[in-house]
């Protein structure tokens, strides 16, 4: 039985947060697991690139059953990563399993996926309100424990997404093909919400908007997301496919000033 973990952190230049981050998984009540850091601090490759750079690792070990994709910012409780994967084991359609994210106080941040596009919606109830399992639109990429047999099915992430909507696209992509996306409440973890958030350096929004873009194109002018979306039902396609041309000239305005 492939039982091994494999966890993979894209690290950027916050050795603290790495430090505690591992300090973290080691204290897990699961053994068998290896860490797989992709340095990212000189030659930036951004998020997807590195999260691909594990997966073909750990695909190479044939004990890897399990990848553990996690930001340098989130840390797990000790029961978190035995959590989700004991669920993976007893749900054998579960392709994607996610512990619940809190902040400090432990206040909720992420309990769930609502809208993906443009920029996604997470969904926010009370700690106590959580129970069991339930299905959620998408992983949020934070912290995600995907199964093998899901890679071998779909592939590594879609590297045109360089820094954004990655795990959306991979969870759309997953249940598309009848795999279940799951919140498992029981699993928690802290997550400080630092390294996707809002940036100040021109180059990474400049990225992100192309990621946005190319998100668009790929599934929101399709029927299948209409279908499997939270917000599908009421997208509006003129107002976006305006609101992604405007996009595209600041786009190409980004490119004739360099």
């Amino acid at each position: 039985m492939k039982n091994k973990i494999l966890v993979i952190i894209p690290y950027y230049r916050n050795s603290e947060a790495l430090s505690r981050c591992i300090e973290k998984i080691r204290d897990s009540t699961f053994k068998s697991l290896e860490i797989f850091v992709r340095d990212n601090s000189n030659d930036n490759i951004l998020y997807t690139a590195a999260v691909n750079e594990g997966l073909k690792v750990g695909m190479a070990n044939a004990e890897v059953g399990f990848f553990l994709v996690l930001n340098q910012d989130c840390y797990l409780e000790s029961l978190a990563i035995e959590t989700l994967a004991s669920h993976l084991v007893n749900f054998a359609n579960c392709g994607i399993a996610c512990p619940l994210q809190l902040d400090k106080d432990n206040n909720v941040t992420w309990g769930g996926s609502l809208d993906a596009f443009p920029l996604g919606k997470h969904f926010k109830l009370p700690l106590a309100e959580y129970y069991d399992p339930f299905p959620t639109y998408w992983a949020n990429g934070a912290c995600m424990m995907i199964r093998r047999s899901v890679i071998e099915e779909i592939g590594i992430l879609d590297k045109n997404l360089r820094f954004m909507c990655s795990d959306s696209d991979y969870s759309f992509t997953a249940r598309s093909r009848g795999w279940d996306v799951t919140v498992v409440p029981t699993a928690r973890s802290e997550h400080a919400i630092s390294s996707s958030g809002k940036s100040s350096d021109y180059d990474i929004n400049l990225i992100k908007i192309k990621d946005i873009i190319y998100f668009y194109e790929k599934w929101i002018s399709g029927e299948l997301y209409g279908r499997i979306s939270h917000e599908g039902q009421t997208l509006n396609s003129e107002e976006l496919a305006r609101w992604v041309k405007d996009l595209r000239s600041e786009v190409g305005k980004a490119a004739l000033i360099f």
